[in-house]
């Protein structure tokens, strides 16, 4: 299997333990050693994956990190793990005194289901406060799962997780803020926008009414361009002459009806997965239930 069928499996595997509440050491067992090994390293061998890694620090002797990963005699990877659940808030203040001690230039902490990526973007060799990849195994996207491979024991090269490093950390910030902004746009980003089309005085006032609009606008440019992506799929699938969902007439006397929203949605996902496989490989079927979007017929 390829690295992403082992990183499926492993979180096919982690869905049965979705109820439990396991402490650290069963954390560790369950969901941590699984995941080092479906990135390829030995569990086996502790000179490679070696635990109760020992990181002086100061006068402070036989601290210990959970898990250090070793390549060609030089750590690589140290990870801090937490119990099963664990908000994992605050805890990267204790992998950061393992990081300023030692010559790996990535931390990980990690309850076994989210993943926290820590290098030292800001200044050399202290861990930055802030990670540049969060991943959450239960809800990981395709873009997360290449990044994640740059770690896998056969393709890790540190210069090339560096390189990346430094774009994750700022773009996902920058996504992070539009995000807040299309939620809530605060005063700064109203008072921005207004700069490039409002000539007068900025008044509260006026700010507060801008604050709808800048809400409204922004959203509306969110859903043309979903609309235009909608287009854009339609169009290749009229190209290559695929079976258009209109076209598809419900069986008389079945009671199964096609509704807009589900028409909408299968367009939705299309226009999403048309740049990564066939277009035709997406279909779907309605029934009185249920209405599926299928990959290859599954």
């Amino acid at each position: 299997m390829d690295f992403k069928e082992n990183l499926n499996e492993h979180v096919k595997n982690m869905e049965k333990f979705k109820e439990m509440k396991f402490n650290e050491e069963q954390t560790k067992m369950a969901l941590i050693i699984p995941f080092i090994k479906t990135l390829g390293y030995d569990v086996y061998n502790p000179l490679e994956v070696i635990p109760e890694y020992i990181s002086d620090i100061g006068e402070k002797k036989g601290e210990k990190v959970d898990y250090a990963i070793s390549l060609d005699n030089q750590i690589e990877l140290l990870i801090e793990t937490k119990p099963m659940y664990d908000t994992l808030t605050n805890h990267d203040i204790q992998l950061t005194r393992y990081f300023n001690v030692t010559n790996s230039k990535i931390g990980i902490l990690t309850n076994g289901i989210i993943y926290k990526f820590f290098t030292d973007l800001e200044e050399t060799n202290r861990m930055d406060s802030k990670p540049f990849l969060e991943i959450n195994l239960f809800e990981i996207s395709e873009s997360q799962i290449l990044e994640l491979k740059k770690f896998h024991k056969k393709n890790f090269d540190i210069n090339i997780i560096l390189s990346s490093a430094e774009i994750l950390k700022y773009s996902n910030g920058i996504k992070r803020y539009l995000f807040k902004q299309l939620e809530a746009p605060d005063d700064d980003f109203i008072r921005l926008l207004m700069k490039e089309v409002y000539d007068r005085k900025i008044t509260q006032n006026r700010l507060e009414e801008f604050r709808e609009i800048v809400s409204m606008s922004f959203k509306v440019f969110i859903n043309e361009n979903i609309r235009k992506k909608l287009e854009n799929a339609l169009e290749q699938n009229k190209e290559q002459g695929i079976l258009q969902p209109e076209e598809i007439s419900e069986l008389p006397g079945s009671g199964i009806i096609t509704t807009e929203d589900e028409k909408s949605a299968f367009y939705i996902v299309k226009s999403i997965l048309w740049k990564i496989t066939e277009i035709d490989n997406i279909t779907y079927k309605d029934t009185k239930s249920y209405f599926g979007i299928l990959y290859q017929n599954n």
